[in-house]
């Protein structure tokens, strides 16, 4: 059996019996993606009808400059939310159990700045690598939207949407290959919360010297069970059961680097 077989394996085993309470937690855990949704929707209908404007008719950067500021604030405001989901399912890998606290671990007082503080660390680290990753896509969008003077435009066809999408997946799994040098971030932030940013970025890209192929092959193995939540199974059943996997990869690939003296 392959080391990812096997992970996938023990994530069942470790969710057998849990299933409800790992689904809650995931519900729970996208809360602060709705929260967010309702106040750009509130927020722009209040710019709109204050400035007497159709929302139909405001130009896209105009959009912009009201939903990024949004979900950069209350993004990072909400995203322990995200540190208490990891720590969850990493505590299940140890054999902890799931414990629907450890959602809103993240948020005590002494806990919440340090941990909104690391997020935006990392976002800022992804930050530029991102950008050059998605840069053929900037690329192809302007040169498509130069070009859109005739009686049919480029972008309405078939061929502009097939070649963005493609595009996309591409800059997509080029960022997730990049991030990979962080994946045991926050999973050594729950193991051990005395370490400073600087030192749990540092140790994550050591051990991921070693295991970052194992990783990878870790995630793009569940390509499929992504694709079937277009058609069969549910996300609710999937991203539970991928999270508790990763955890569980995330937990060997730390345990076996310590042992080697990577961390």
């Amino acid at each position: 059996m392959s080391p990812q077989k096997t992970v996938r394996a023990q994530a069942r085993a470790l969710l057998k019996g849990g299933w409800g309470r790992a689904v809650c937690a995931f519900v729970i855990a996208l809360l602060p993606v709705y929260i967010i949704t309702g106040m750009i929707y509130i927020v722009a209908m209040i710019v709109y009808e204050g400035v007497g404007i159709d929302a139909e008719s405001v130009p896209a950067y105009v959009d912009m400059l009201i939903i990024y500021p949004i979900v950069i604030i209350f993004g990072a405001l909400f995203s322990p939310m995200f540190n208490g989901y990891v720590r969850l399912f990493y505590r299940s890998a140890s054999g902890q159990g799931i414990d629907m606290s450890d959602l809103y671990y993240y948020f005590s007082a002494h806990r919440y700045q340090r941990t909104v503080q690391l997020n935006l660390s990392f976002a800022l680290r992804m930050l530029l690598p991102a950008l050059l990753f998605f840069m053929p896509v900037i690329i192809y969008e302007i040169i498509s939207m130069s070009i859109d003077n005739g009686a049919v435009k480029f972008t309405d066809t078939v061929l502009y949407l097939d070649f963005q999408f493609l595009l996309n997946v591409l800059s997509v799994i080029l960022v997730a290959l990049y991030s990979l040098r962080y994946f045991t971030v926050f999973t050594l932030y729950v193991e051990n919360e005395s370490f400073d940013n600087s030192e749990l970025f540092a140790m994550s890209k050591s051990i991921m010297k070693s295991y970052s192929g194992a990783a990878a092959k870790l995630i793009f193995s569940y390509t499929p069970w992504m694709l079937l939540c277009l058609t069969v199974l549910p996300i609710l059943y999937v991203a539970p059961y991928m999270t508790q996997g990763l955890c569980v990869g995330a937990r060997w690939m730390t345990q076996a680097a310590c042992a080697e003296r990577r961390c």
